[in-house]
């Protein structure tokens, strides 16, 4: 019990001697907010993944981009023929880009809760579309894993195991 209320006697002394940089007027001069190209992934009416570029305001620095880059990609394609991947109900809850190159794609929203009813094929493009746009985009990215809600689960839709990160395949994408 001593021992606790030291430490934090000692962490409150320590706060406090940190110079805090102030906020500027502009933050998106701050995080070096510009707009940037993107290449975001939908399915072709060759079933394969087809490049949709995107010029999109984006940070320099990646592990805040990589939210906004999958917030752009579940908007769906703009070519009105081609379908959405995911349910239109579907959110992005969280995107984290690990020091390893992993980036963890927390998404959440009521289909994908409740029982998403796609074929093997919409599952599969779903998950690759995200994981060929955040490789393409954020060379830092190697691999994709998926939660929803917060929490591992074993599908999005019934049929693709999320049990462990997913990489880019380069035959799954249209040339």
């Amino acid at each position: 019990m001593r021992r606790t209320a030291v430490l934090l006697t000692m962490l409150a002394a320590l706060s406090g001697c940190r110079q805090e940089k102030p906020l500027t007027a502009n933050l998106n001069a701050e995080n070096k907010v510009a707009l940037r190209a993107v290449q975001l992934y939908y399915e072709s009416p060759s079933m394969l993944l087809a490049s949709e570029q995107r010029s999109v305001e984006l940070p320099e620095n990646p592990a805040a981009a990589v939210s906004i880059v999958i917030r752009e990609l579940l908007k769906g394609s703009s070519n009105a023929g081609v379908p959405p991947l995911f349910p239109p109900d579907t959110t992005l809850r969280a995107a984290y880009l690990l020091p390893e190159g992993t980036v963890v794609i927390d998404l959440g929203g009521p289909t994908l809760t409740e029982g998403w009813p796609a074929g093997t094929h919409q599952e599969l493009m779903a998950i690759h579309s995200l994981v060929q746009t955040v490789v393409t985009n954020f060379s830092e990215a190697r691999r994709v894993r998926l939660l929803v809600n917060g929490t591992p689960r074993e599908t999005l839709g019934g049929h693709v195991w999320l049990g462990r990160p997913f990489v880019p395949v380069p035959s799954m994408v249209q040339r």
